[in-house]
């Protein structure tokens, strides 16, 4: 196991298609940055639910690696279907799928060293993602010329974000295994990445449709995906205002944590559950 493992991490890190999703992810954090800086210091009108000096905490060191955190369980997302994704669907493509059945101890073992190989990465991902939040956190602070202050890194502190760091990766898993199993579905990757962002984009206007619409459909959102991604997600300590986008600019109760968590699962089995059924029992050919 631990040799399929070593040889799929081996296969995704020579694959162009990792740097390039590692390059977005950066461009996307330092730009989102550049961004806040920006217009850190714009007066902005009271009805937008931003309160003074909202922006300016966003730049601020003790924030920097919730707000990171919170752009990866948006960004992440994406960025981990294609990943997931393309880590199988290659195989069709490539019309190697059967020469790597052939090869492996079994078919579960070697779709389970895909799926370790990706969560892997999707990890140094968001390693590296964090780094580069704090660092682009440092620059903003000296260009904006705010104040240096790390009185904040307390054990406390550094704790919180290990949860919440837990707690990102927990929320992107779902859509990764979503766009893996489409991807096995249909033979190739495309199906695995259109379907997995296209699901979630098009959940999120649904969901403010749902929301608008009040009564029995305003709960089927509980039992979503992306409600109760918002629910572990809001578990970040941020600014008021700066989290919640996505729902038209009305307030909406998400589900409560613990629920939220169990639906995740729930899901995160189901796709898991669907993709190995698959892979045992299809022909592997593209």
């Amino acid at each position: 196991m631990i040799r399929l493992i070593g040889a799929e991490m081996f296969k995704m890190r020579k694959r162009s298609m990792t740097r390039i999703l590692l390059y977005i992810l950066v461009a996307i954090i330092v730009v989102l940055y550049l961004v806040l800086l920006a217009i850190s210091k714009v007066n902005l009108p009271t009805n937008t639910g931003v309160h003074p000096g909202t922006i300016q905490n966003v730049l601020g060191l003790p924030i920097a690696l919730p707000v990171t955190m919170y752009i990866l369980s948006y960004f992440g997302c994406v960025l981990s279907i294609i990943l997931a994704a393309s880590s199988v669907g290659s195989e069709y493509n490539w019309r190697t799928m059967r020469s790597a059945v052939v090869s492996s101890e079994s078919r579960f073992k070697l779709l389970t060293a895909k799926l370790i190989s990706a969560a892997i990465y999707v990890l140094i991902g968001m390693a590296i993602g964090l780094v580069v939040g704090f660092i682009m956190s440092l620059i903003t602070t000296a260009i904006g010329g705010y104040k240096f202050d790390f009185n904040f890194m307390t054990g406390g502190y550094l704790w919180d974000q290990f949860l919440q760091f837990c707690r990102t990766f927990f929320v992107i898993m779902p859509y990764s295994l979503l766009g893996f199993m489409f991807a096995i579905l249909g033979r190739s990757a495309m199906p695995g990445i259109a379907s997995g962002i296209g699901i979630f984009f098009l959940e999120q206007f649904i969901v403010s449709f749902m929301y608008l619409a009040k009564g029995w459909i305003a709960k089927i959102p509980d039992y979503l995906l992306y409600a109760n991604q918002q629910a572990i997600t809001a578990l970040a300590k941020l600014p008021k205002g700066f989290s919640g986008g996505g729902n038209g600019g009305f307030t909406v109760t998400f589900p409560g944590a613990a629920h939220a968590f169990i639906v995740l699962s729930i899901y995160s089995v189901v796709f898991l559950v669907i993709a190995y059924y698959l892979f045992k029992k299809r022909d592997v050919t593209g």
